[in-house]
């Protein structure tokens, strides 16, 4: 689940107006970066405000319960718009629109277009039909998703000095509670010359921060017979001098390479941080979930990753109240949180979502169980990041600077090599006002649960 982005205003007043309105996370926003990318090529106008627009473009998200909630009523806020604003059409894409293409256009007749995660790159063409009226369907639903490559035009929704880089589609694991392979299919990893090729596009117009994403990173190349796709590729976005950081997202544990964590050891230029979602730490659990693994067998992971990689940052993810989670199983997670002390966790509560071996498994933890022990995890990971954040006052870091601090106007905003754009933490800046995007040495004042305080020391450009 992620927050709402908006587009940028664009200059181009020969169409309509269109806001395009996103959820989900990055690898969404990507999808909806492309849409941008190809309606404005088309000549409509991008306007920030949904309420100034002639159309009006959802890009849904259906990866649990909440997700799906937040989709419908984004749906339902702008379908209003329709009789209060200038709305003429409302279209829904991604991944709601992907999974339910049936059951949707009944539920929400508000809606003129609903688009699958294959027809994103046909957005103008989709607007253009459904402004005409001359679509002969509402739904424009395939049974795959297209492939991202470097020759459709992109509006990016990140601040210009950071990108995020979608190296492939899809899902080849069978992870009994999660629905992406059922919505997105199997894998599908880009050619490396085409990531290439929107790299060097990338760093040519100013991104200095490069974020890898795809739903499993590290098997990248594996459906196209590679062995050790992921290294190589990194070693050849590193050839591209401009891009400062290049950071991995999406980790699978057990397909973590000896390979990959010598590269992240050798290379100042890759980010210290790893998002390594393990899910769980009991093995009854795990293999429940189709994950595998063990609590024993992440410690042994991680402490091989720390002992090559010191100071790497891990973020994990965990879910509380899968089918059968007994009250044991869970304390084996806690003790196993409380022992490794991950520098950021996120946690979810267990959903049953249609259509995945979990549904069907039980015995159900109630909802009101899954949250109590959710939120027993992110209080003890509340405890940990502050001390773990108390443990670098004093010390100099290395921040690439973001902006202005929106809720302190005399303050610069900015992230360690450690906190990953959106989903981290902030470094608020004290010193001499440089631009977005810089590099400056800043010595940390104060630590928060996840915020820190800075002077900036050494403007490194």
């Amino acid at each position: 689940m992620g927050r709402m982005r908006r587009a940028g205003s664009g200059s181009n007043r020969r169409a309509a107006t269109v806001s395009v309105v996103n959820l989900g996370c990055p690898k969404n926003q990507v999808d909806a970066e492309v849409m941008l990318g190809q309606l404005a090529a088309a000549g409509y106008r991008i306007v920030e405000r949904p309420e100034e627009a002639e159309v009006i473009v959802v890009n849904s998200c259906s990866f649990i319960q909440d997700a799906k909630e937040e989709s419908i009523q984004a749906v339902l806020e702008a379908a209003s718009l329709k009789r209060t604003a200038r709305c003429r059409a409302l279209v829904v894409s991604g991944c709601l629109s992907q999974r339910y293409p049936r059951e949707l256009p009944g539920l929400l007749p508000e809606v003129d277009a609903f688009i699958g995660t294959g027809e994103f790159p046909r957005i103008a063409e989709i607007v253009r039909a459904t402004l005409d009226r001359t679509a002969g369907d509402r739904v424009w639903v395939t049974g795959h998703t297209a492939l991202m490559t470097a020759a459709l035009p992109r509006r990016r929704l990140t601040p210009p000095h950071v990108a995020y880089l979608k190296i492939a589609e899809g899902c080849d694991h069978a992870c009994r509670f999660c629905a992406i392979p059922l919505i997105r299919g199997p894998k599908q990893s880009r050619e490396r010359a085409d990531i290439m090729a929107e790299a060097r596009a990338l760093a040519a117009d100013g991104v200095r921060e490069l974020v890898l994403i795809s739903q499993d990173t590290t098997s990248y190349g594996t459906d196209r017979g590679e062995s050790g796709g992921l290294t190589a590729l990194l070693r050849e976005l590193l050839t591209i001098s401009a891009l400062r950081w290049v950071r991995l997202h999406y980790l699978y544990p057990t397909r973590i390479t000896p390979d990959l964590i010598a590269l992240l050891a050798a290379e100042p230029r890759l980010c210290r941080y790893l998002d390594l979602p393990l899910q769980h730490a009991d093995a009854a659990v795990l293999k429940a979930m189709g994950r595998g693994g063990s609590a024993e067998g992440f410690r042994r992971l991680i402490g091989r990753i720390r002992r090559a990689v010191p100071g790497v940052v891990i973020r994990t993810s965990f879910i509380t109240g899968f089918p059968g989670e007994t009250a044991a199983q869970f304390a084996v997670l806690a003790r196993f949180v409380e022992e490794m002390r991950f520098d950021r966790m996120g946690v979810f509560r267990y959903s049953d979502e249609e259509g995945t071996a979990a549904a069907a498994l039980g015995p159900k933890i109630s909802r009101r169980v899954a949250e109590a022990r959710r939120a027993r995890l992110m209080a003890l990971q509340a405890r940990i990041a502050e001390e773990k954040g108390q443990a670098l006052v004093g010390s100099v870091q290395e921040v690439l600077v973001d902006g202005p601090a929106s809720e302190f106007p005399d303050l610069l905003c900015g992230r360690t090599a450690g906190h990953a754009p959106e989903v981290d933490g902030t470094v608020y800046l004290r010193g001499p006002q440089v631009p977005p995007g810089t590099f400056v040495r800043v010595r940390i004042r104060e630590a928060f649960a996840h915020d820190l305080t800075g002077e900036i020391l050494e403007v490194r450009g």
